[in-house]
């Protein structure tokens, strides 16, 4: 029998991605496992998550979090290992204890935005996150990242040459009963690298036809990213200047029910970013029967291939003209649904499970 430790501290302030991933490996391994695993998680699961960190403005609360994040890293989970003697301790967020304990260590790097994002943020956090992530890294070290396009992203910026290996993420399947109204949808913190403001351009240009007068723009998702708001004010200060304020909906951070809700309630889902590790939302909507919109990055094309609509980057008209051709085609709508939830096979709860527990049985 194989014991894994999942380490589920950062479900305390993951606001979305991260947590949307930790809460999938959780439900995965309750359900899922063979009785070959046995899965045990560091923190509670019922009360452990918490909203007092999560992407506070208040920068005090910020670095107590870091300081707490810390302790609980190099401390605390180190000596619950010593405790409960796994097999595997698995880190889902980054980060992994700096000693040599006597186990296996897996660790997901979701993505390289750390190393290459630079001005997201600040530069002493940065530079302390990185030493972390490295520090935690030794030779026998296994990396798992979300998409191909990320493993050849890390392979650039680390300085670790361990095995890197690719486990494409699932999400929960939708039972909600969908109500569809006019509502193109968005979720998502609001990041420079999520390219909110070509979505919002592309919307006021489709509004500009007296065909579209009753369609709505719901971006969900944070406001404040890393102590940030700055991509937020910008993009709510294009609306009040353009008079969309009444059709533009930003509904701050919501939770998975509320998510649910909005997934339900959506014409068609647009994804216009310039940078992505994986990609989560696109299998959110085509779990949720929807059409989708993404920008032409690469990782986009490996995981929507070609159940998505693609738009150039950057550009607002291109984006529009997409928008309108779905909402003018039955047909389009219907196909890209129907090739949405063929592709959603290949991120299933049973593949995204079975690759993780192979890779646990080949560290044994």
């Amino acid at each position: 029998m194989i014991t894994v430790l999942i380490d589920t501290f950062y479900l305390k302030a993951a606001p979305a991605g991260i947590k949307t991933y930790i809460n999938q490996l959780v439900y995965c391994s309750q359900n899922l496992n063979t009785k070959n695993i046995n899965y045990v998680y560091s923190t509670d699961l019922i009360n452990g998550s918490s909203h007092f960190f999560l992407n506070s403005s208040n920068r005090l609360v910020r670095w107590l979090f870091q300081l707490y994040y810390f302790i609980w890293k190099q401390i605390l989970l180190p000596l619950k290992c010593l405790k409960q003697n796994p097999d595997i301790l698995l880190c889902p967020d980054y980060v992994l204890p700096f000693w040599n304990l006597n186990l296996k260590k897996v660790v997901v790097l979701h993505d390289s935005l750390f190393w290459k994002n630079r001005e997201d943020y600040s530069k002493l956090w940065r530079w302390y996150y990185l030493k972390c992530i490295n520090y935690g890294i030794n030779e026998s070290t296994t990396i798992v990242t979300t998409s191909e396009h990320s493993k050849k992203s890390l392979k650039k910026v680390l300085r670790k040459k361990n095995n890197i290996e690719v486990i494409y993420q699932s999400c929960h399947e939708s039972n909600i009963k969908k109500k569809v109204e006019k509502n193109i949808l968005h979720v998502g913190s609001f990041e420079k690298r999520k390219n909110l403001m070509t979505l919002v351009k592309a919307f006021l240009k489709i509004k500009s036809n007296p065909l579209n007068k009753d369609f709505k723009l719901i971006l969900a998702g944070t406001t404040n990213f890393f102590g940030k708001n700055s991509e937020y004010l910008t993009v709510k200060n294009f609306i009040k200047e353009n008079n969309i304020e009444k059709d533009v909906i930003i509904t701050g951070h919501v939770n998975d029910k509320e998510k649910n809700k909005l997934y339900s309630k959506a014409f068609l889902y647009v994804f216009p970013s310039n940078d992505e590790g994986f990609g989560i939302p696109i299998i959110e909507a085509f779990s949720n029967k929807l059409p989708v919109i993404c920008s032409d990055i690469k990782v986009f094309n490996e995981i929507g291939n070609d159940a998505v609509l693609y738009f150039e980057k950057n550009n607002h008209e291109d984006l529009a003209s997409r928008i309108e051709l779905l909402i003018n085609s039955n047909k389009l709508r219907l196909e890209l649904k129907n090739k949405g939830l063929k592709r959603l096979e290949i991120f299933s709860s049973d593949n995204f499970m079975s690759s993780y527990e192979k890779l646990f049985k080949s560290l044994k």
